[in-house]
């Protein structure tokens, strides 16, 4: 079984525990290294190491929590997922539950960084760039995450999926990142913006809340056009959306 494979048909056998409740742990901690690394790249604040270190932490969480829970650490992600037919909405649910509390663990651990290091970056929580109006970061969002969350797809869930999925989905996340740095962050994922918005909300310096609906609403369009478009036009086999004359 690969990554991405549904969660809740792997046979009547398997229990609750092993169809739902692991894999939501593994997302719970995947995610909560994911943040940790994000965070703590964003403090060299140079684009490329910061997509870099994105990038790379998802291929090495893919490739060892991957067979657990496929490896999404995203809740647009756990979404595109279910509408496209990967998973059942029962799992996905426990999914963004875990995802979001493991993006809030940051809270926790953002004391490892100075506390001036930690104002200078705003802990880590994605705000809009200088001139950026929010209509257009909630398009800049929503293209970006669409690649991200259309590799997803193609790659680990179609059934024609490959063993590269891994690097895939790593190489879009650094691509976006580089792409979208300075105009919205590039977040693609509402736990990674959650998390860090909650952990530096007792600064007051910067409102990390004022545009933060545009790290949801932007991702969540973009992962659905991606899933609309994979089930409609490019899914193979039985992902496929057939409408009959």
């Amino acid at each position: 079984m690969s990554e991405l494979d549904p969660l809740i048909n792997r046979g009547a056998a398997d229990s609750f525990y092993d169809r739902v409740v692991r894999p939501s742990l593994a997302e719970f901690f995947g995610t909560i290294v994911f943040v940790f690394v994000g965070c703590m790249a964003v403090q060299t604040q140079v684009v490329a190491p910061i997509a870099i270190a994105h990038g790379l932490t998802i291929v090495v969480l893919i490739a060892g929590l991957g067979k657990i829970s496929g490896g999404h650490f995203n809740p647009v992600v756990t979404l595109g997922v279910t509408l496209s037919g990967g998973m059942h909405w029962v799992a996905s649910i426990f999914y963004v539950l875990a995802q979001l509390l493991g993006g809030m663990f940051w809270c926790i651990f953002q004391a490892v960084l100075p506390e001036t290091v930690y104002k200078e970056i705003t802990g880590g929580a994605h705000t809009l760039g200088s001139g950026v109006y929010a209509g257009w970061a909630v398009l800049a969002e929503g293209i970006l995450t669409f690649l991200l969350v259309f590799t997803v797809l193609l790659t680990a869930v179609d059934e024609n999926k490959t063993k590269l999925a891994p690097l895939a989905i790593g190489f879009s996340v650094v691509v976006d990142i580089i792409a979208g740095a300075k105009t919205t962050g590039a977040s693609m994922n509402p736990a990674r913006s959650f998390g860090p918005a909650v952990a530096y909300s007792k600064y007051g310096d910067v409102n990390v809340w004022e545009h933060h609906y545009v790290y949801w609403f932007g991702p969540i369009c973009g992962a659905g056009v991606a899933a609309l478009l994979y089930k409609m036009l490019f899914a193979t086999g039985n992902r496929r959306l057939y409408i009959e004359r």
